[in-house]
C-alpha cells in the first residue's frame, strides 16, 4: 500500500466517495480527528489502526511487542482536520478515528467537534467506541450523528450495551472482531425513567422509544489479507437470525470461510449475504 493511499486513509483529504459496499466497506471517508489509543479490549489485540499508525503515523503512538505493534495510549486530537468537513460540500458518510471516547480526549474538543457536526447537515459521522461509560455521560444527540459500540463477545455485550443504551440518539453495534457466540437475549434494566425491567431482543427497549439500537455491523478479524483469531460462521447466522426478528438493519463486512478471509458474499451462506446501511 502507497503512502498516498494511506494519507487517504488516514486523513480523510480524498475528493469524491470511496464507498466499496462489495469490500465490505460502510462509510465514504474517515476522519483522523485523534491520533494514538489505550487497548481496552481483547479485540485490540490485532489493531489496524496501530499497524498503520506503526507504519506511517505519528512516531512515538506506538511501540512493538514481540513484533506486533500496540498504542502507547498517548492522545493527540487533529481540530485542524475539522476544516476538511466544513469546506466539503458533497455529502459524505465519515468515519471519525480513532476512539472519540478516549478518557484522554478533552470534552471540549468533543464539544467543538459537535458544534462542526451540527454546521455540516449534509453530511452523516459515524462515530465508534470502545468505551461505553464514557460514551453514555458525553455523547450529544445530533441528527447527523449515529453513535456505535464495538463488542467482541458474550461477556462485552453484556457488560457494555446496558450502559449503552443510555447514548442518545441513534446507536449501532459493531461486532469486529467476533470472537464469541453472542445471545442478545438478556434481562437488563431499560435507561427509561420508570427503570422497567425487560426482557430485550437487540432492540434493547421498546421500539417505540430513542433507546434502541438501530443497526449492527459485522465481521471477523483480519490480519492484512489473512484471517485472524477464529470465527465460527454459525455465530454469524445466529446474529443474522436475531436481527431479522428484530428488524435491525445488519451488514457483513467480512467472513472466515475454510481457512480465508472472504470479502465476496457469493461465497457466503444465503442468510449473511446481507449488507444493508440505514445512514
Amino acid at each position: 500500500m502507497t503512502w498516498k493511499k494511506i494519507n487517504v486513509l488516514m486523513l480523510g483529504l480524498k475528493e469524491g466517495k470511496i464507498m466499496d459496499i462489495s469490500e465490505g466497506r460502510f462509510w465514504d471517508l474517515p476522519l483522523g480527528l485523534i491520533d494514538g489509543c489505550t487497548p481496552c479490549s481483547i479485540g485490540c489485540d490485532h489493531c489496524w489502526s496501530a499497524v498503520m499508525t506503526n507504519r506511517f503515523g505519528v512516531k512515538g503512538l506506538t511501540y512493538c511487542d514481540k513484533g506486533k505493534p500496540c498504542f502507547t495510549g498517548e492522545i493527540i486530537t487533529n481540530p485542524k482536520r475539522l476544516d476538511i468537513i466544513l469546506t466539503r460540500r458533497k455529502p459524505t458518510v465519515y468515519a471519525v478515528w480513532n476512539d472519540f471516547f478516549h478518557a484522554e480526549v478533552m470534552q471540549n474538543f468533543r464539544r467543538e467537534v459537535y458544534d462542526v457536526i451540527e454546521k455540516c447537515q449534509q453530511h452523516t459521522f459515524l462515530i465508534l467506541t470502545k468505551r461505553a461509560g464514557i460514551a453514555s455521560e458525553r455523547a450529544e444527540e445530533l441528527p447527523n450523528v449515529w453513535h456505535g459500540l464495538t463488542i467482541c463477545n458474550q461477556q462485552e455485550a453484556d457488560e457494555k450495551i446496558p450502559i449503552f443504551l443510555q447514548v442518545p440518539g441513534k446507536k449501532f453495534l459493531s461486532i469486529e472482531p467476533m470472537l464469541g457466540s453472542i445471545d442478545f437475549k438478556r434481562e437488563c434494566y431499560c435507561p427509561l425513567p420508570s427503570s422497567i425491567k425487560i426482557e430485550w431482543h437487540l432492540i434493547g427497549c421498546p421500539a417505540d422509544n430513542k433507546w434502541g439500537i438501530d443497526a449492527v455491523i459485522l465481521g471477523g478479524e483480519t490480519c492484512g489479507d489473512r484471517p485472524g483469531r477464529p470465527m465460527k460462521i454459525e455465530w454469524a447466522e445466529s446474529i443474522a437470525d436475531q436481527c431479522l426478528a428484530a428488524s435491525v438493519s445488519l451488514f457483513v463486512k467480512q467472513l472466515h470461510i475454510n481457512g480465508k478471509l472472504s470479502k465476496d458474499i457469493v461465497e457466503w451462506p444465503e442468510k449473511l449475504q446481507r449488507r444493508d446501511l440505514p445512514w
